[in-house]
């Protein structure tokens, strides 16, 4: 297995680091607990086996973050765990997370976006210049669709080039932590080239109105996987 100082090389990461928080990502520096009790680990193996295949980074970007509660971090941080777990057995790694803020000062109304336009410039508002997606949070989410609302919203196959005029990043809403899990994995499948799968309600792309369960429609198929990995942000291993 890779040193967790050689993991940490790979992520950019130098000096001393916290295993946790710096190379799993997780904003408060613990494990967040699982929504129905069980148990929630992390595998340092895993996780430098995913850094030997293809894996892509993540910018998490927090709209209105004076905002946010210790609850509101814990469902990032369950976000982040569940994403691994569900993309990991189509061979897909996350490498570095790094978390970012805009003060609800700065936002500019932004940290309660009310329609998909508003959603689309906040992508532009706050791109994060370096080599991974930019997940943005907008932390009040209130944008109507069909009658319900909207949980994220993402391109199909976004961009790598973080100057496109198109929308650049993915965005998600805060829901409890089973479907901001879900949403945060659904609209990153969309910016690594995914589609709906809307006749297969255990897969994570089929929207969640027609999935068989929030917290069990989570799989993906190995040509899916396939996609994603061709994706110009998913990286060689190291």
């Amino acid at each position: 297995m890779q040193s967790v100082r050689a993991m940490g090389t790979c992520v950019g990461l130098s000096g001393n680091f916290s295993v946790v928080r710096d190379l799993f990502g997780f904003i408060r520096g613990k494990l967040p607990p699982d929504p129905t009790g069980v148990a929630v680990t992390v595998s340092l193996s895993r996780q430098a086996r995913r850094l030997r295949g293809r894996h892509f980074h993540l910018n998490i970007i927090a709209i209105g973050r004076d905002q946010f509660s210790d609850a509101d971090f814990v469902e990032l941080d369950y976000s982040v765990f569940k994403l691994r777990n569900i993309y990991n057995p189509v061979s897909i790694g996350v490498g570095r997370v790094r978390h970012w803020a805009v003060a609800t000062a700065d936002a500019d109304g932004l940290d309660t976006p009310t329609s998909e336009g508003d959603l689309e410039d906040i992508t532009h508002h706050w791109t994060v210049p370096n080599d991974a997606i930019d997940m943005f949070i907008p932390h009040n989410m209130s944008v109507p669709s069909n009658g319900g609302m909207t949980l994220g919203l993402s391109p199909q196959d976004g961009p790598c080039d973080k100057n496109s005029k198109d929308m650049n990043g993915s965005t998600c809403g805060l829901w409890g932590s089973e479907q901001t899990a879900r949403s945060f994995a659904h609209e990153l499948g969309h910016y690594l080239g995914l589609g709906h799968a809307n006749d297969r309600p255990d897969n994570l792309m089929c929207q969640s109105s027609g999935a068989s369960s929030i917290r069990d429609s989570v799989l993906l198929l190995s040509s899916q996987g396939d996609e994603m990995r061709d994706h110009c942000f998913v990286r060689d291993g190291c």
